[in-house]
């Protein structure tokens, strides 16, 4: 199963160096650097450090109680509930929008938008 395994902040400068450490910790559960070659599926080494790997539960485990391990989690694919969320929200372009609607949003203060590709 794909696990994605963070880390928490990047503690290396260069990207290889992330990388080559995350290929470390993998092989350290794994017992080689070659099943850890085949096992990482990809690594995120901007912006935060992780990667995500084909782990067996077991595997999952020991690396999640590795200390530098902030959390592992298995994949999960998601199906988006709306793909007209203008409408859903009452949005639409026959719509008139609330006179107040901004005022209550607060003007969009304190808003924390994700976005989601689905690819």
């Amino acid at each position: 199963m794909l696990y994605i395994v963070y880390l928490g902040d990047v503690k290396h400068g260069h990207p290889d160096d992330v990388v080559a450490s995350h290929h470390d910790m993998l092989s350290s559960v794994l017992g080689s650097m070659d099943d850890s070659l085949t096992s990482m599926v990809h690594n995120y080494k901007h912006g935060f450090s992780g990667f995500s790997a084909m782990l067996t539960e077991d595997q999952a485990e020991l690396l999640a109680e590795l200390p530098e391990v902030i959390s592992v989690e298995p994949n999960r694919q998601y199906t988006m509930a709306t793909t007209r969320s203008w409408d859903f929200l009452g949005l639409g372009l026959n719509s008139q929008m609330p006179s107040d609607l901004l005022r209550r949003s607060n003007y969009g203060e304190d808003i924390i938008i994700g976005v989601v590709d689905s690819g």
